[in-house]
């Protein structure tokens, strides 16, 4: 195992760069947002020197934040951000992004040698996860599957497509399926339960959800044997009332006939409580 660095995955638009952000807040600790780019990785190389080159990176990081006071992550204004997402759709009706990899300035945390580095990839870590399971502690942040799939169909990122590049570049039966399947609902699906199966076959358990750590964010930090935060951290409320009632109906009744991985981790009593308060609010 690599001493005192963490690997963080999960389900996109699941609130993992909202966990980098209360993680940012423990003392001695800095989570970073997706700080490599998964198009300077090379499949043909085989995932084994993808591994040490994610070992080497992670080294580099520590490194250089203990010389310079600086580390490369995505962000917005210098600082990870509680979403990657602008808050406002544009045209065309979608979110874009709204952070850029950078360095950011850490040198006023102040952090000991042996801080401990956490790093966030989402498709990446989990295309890599039985492989990085074995070099690093790994975490995944998961979600109610129909508030992920709402999500999705929000962003203007390849998952609105049902496209997940990062993943498809080392999983070339994924890739395969996602190219036979026409529907994008569909491949949506097949993206959402490949997550899933690979949480359930290698993670053993180790998937923290969303639901627990916005209400509570110690649910999310004590897992991973950090220190609590010096200040507390705000709660998030239910958004509840903002989905589309009838695109929520759809995505309901498609994501309730699918899958096998996904019931493992989310129990439909949990997918069919979040439709019908969302049926409530409207």
């Amino acid at each position: 195992m690599t001493a005192n660095t963490i690997l963080l995955t999960g389900l996109p638009r699941a609130g993992t760069t909202l966990s980098c952000h209360i993680l940012n807040n423990c003392p001695a600790t800095l989570a970073l947002h997706e700080p490599m780019k998964p198009g300077d990785f090379e499949p043909a190389a085989g995932t084994d020197a993808a591994v040490l080159r994610i070992q080497q990176f992670a080294e580099a990081t520590r490194q250089q934040v203990l010389r310079e006071g600086k580390a490369l992550s995505q962000q917005k204004d210098g600082a990870v951000p509680e979403n990657p997402v602008a808050a406002n759709a544009v045209a065309g009706g979608l979110r874009p992004m709204d952070v850029s990899l950078g360095l950011i300035d850490v040198s006023a945390r102040v952090l000991p040698a042996d801080f401990t580095l956490i790093i966030k990839h989402n498709a990446l870590f989990t295309a890599l996860l039985p492989e990085l399971a074995a070099s690093f502690p790994m975490y995944a942040i998961v979600r109610n599957p129909l508030a992920v799939l709402a999500s999705w169909n929000l962003v203007d990122l390849p998952i609105n497509k049902g496209h997940i590049p990062a993943a498809e570049q080392f999983d070339r039966a994924l890739k395969n399926t996602l190219a036979a399947t026409h529907d994008v609902l569909d491949r949506q699906l097949h993206i959402l339960e490949w997550f899933c199966v690979r949480y359930v076959q290698h993670l053993n358990g180790r998937w923290l959800r969303y639901e627990d750590f916005v209400i509570d964010p110690l649910t999310l930090v004590s897992p991973l044997g950090l220190p609590a935060p010096a200040t507390s951290i705000p709660t998030r409320a239910s958004k509840n009332a903002g989905y589309d009632l009838v695109l929520m109906e759809q995505l309901y009744t498609r994501v309730s006939g699918f899958g096998e991985a996904i019931w493992s981790i989310y129990p439909r009593a949990q997918v069919d409580e979040l439709m019908e308060t969302i049926r409530a609010s409207q």
